[in-house]
């Protein structure tokens, strides 16, 4: 796990968190510390897995 102070708390995305916040997005604060395979914040550092989810093969 990566251990940047300012990273989004959720165990599984790259994100930096938001200001005044230990998590980058509501979805990340729901998750908690549940820790998933991929992170589906949507945000472009955690790969914005809702975007491009339909684009996979």
């Amino acid at each position: 796990m990566d251990k940047r102070p300012d990273k989004c708390a959720h165990p599984s995305c790259q994100c930096d968190a938001a200001p005044d916040s230990r998590y980058c997005s509501a979805y990340c604060e729901g998750q908690g510390k549940t820790s998933d395979i991929i992170c589906n914040c949507g945000h472009t550092s955690c790969g914005d897995v809702r975007e491009t989810a339909g684009t996979m093969a």
